[in-house]
């Protein structure tokens, strides 16, 4: 019933909650529901502490919810037609977080990761992390809400209260999958065995082409996903030494892709946010 695409922008990164020391921000309160920021985590780096906030505006009603779309908020019962978007949304809770970075938690300003709607709420992930890698998170989350609705049955009007949540609906929690971390390993003198790094990554007319430097010659094995984990496109390369140039003439279009390069003794990804030019 409520657009997904509501969800995906209002929800972040949760892991272990617990309060956080941060202060929502009230220049948001007369805002649109939202996040700021809008899109995009820092990378972070093996061993090095990480922490990021972030403010988040929700919902006041279910109209809020669908982004003003009333074919979202109108149902279809008892032969009749029943508008529910003047509806309050009472509370927006995490349920479950998949894929958060190992080391880091999240600690939110509201107890349980419960917020109530038409509140400004925030939270920062944090923690050191342990382990490179690049982490789509997986948020799964539920809105709850609560109204009347009037009926005619069988001629006899009658006034029913009515409590709702999104599972309920639709049949499984939303899962959200916007918001990604890529933690780096950390750079050591005391282990130069491997210059391995991308660059230069752009995309014109659907065409993709990264720089890779090297210092060694190397076979990898060439992969690029979507943020979703969908695979775009799978190749095996070879590095030479020095400065490398590489092409992808597979349709890319705009969008944020992980691009990543793994053999049995290395493994690199990088985030790239492909615009066309």
């Amino acid at each position: 019933m409520m657009k997904k695409i509501f969800f995906s922008l209002l929800f972040t990164l949760f892991s272990t909650f617990s309060f956080s020391q941060c202060v929502p921000n009230p220049i948001y309160q007369d805002s649109l529901p939202n996040v700021w920021p809008v899109s995009g985590f820092p990378d972070g780096t093996v061993g090095v502490s990480y922490s990021q906030i972030w403010t988040m505006k929700i919902p006041e009603t279910l109209i809020e919810a669908a982004l003003g779309d009333t074919a979202f908020v109108t149902v279809d019962t008892l032969g009749q037609s029943i508008y529910i978007g003047d509806w309050l949304v009472d509370s927006v809770k995490i349920m479950e977080v998949l894929n958060t970075p190992a080391g880091m938690s999240v600690d939110c300003n509201t107890s349980d990761c419960v917020f109530l709607g038409g509140t400004v709420a925030c939270s920062d992930i944090n923690g050191i992390p342990t382990t490179s890698d690049w982490y789509n998170l997986k948020v799964v989350t539920n809105l709850y809400s609560h109204g009347v609705v009037n009926v005619i049955v069988g001629g006899v009007p009658l006034t029913l209260p009515v409590s709702l949540d999104y599972y309920d609906i639709t049949g499984a929690y939303d899962t959200v999958s916007r918001y990604m971390i890529t933690v780096n390993n950390a750079t050591s003198i005391d282990h130069p065995t491997s210059i391995l790094k991308i660059t230069n990554l752009s995309c014109n007319n659907n065409n993709f082409s990264f720089g890779l430097n090297s210092n060694k010659s190397e076979k990898f094995q060439l992969s690029i996903t979507d943020v979703s984990g969908r695979n775009i496109h799978t190749d095996n390369i070879t590095t030479s030494v020095g400065r490398n140039e590489f092409q992808i003439n597979s349709p890319i279009s705009q969008g944020i892709y992980i691009i990543s390069l793994q053999n049995k003794n290395s493994y690199i990804s990088k985030k790239v946010n492909a615009i066309n030019k």
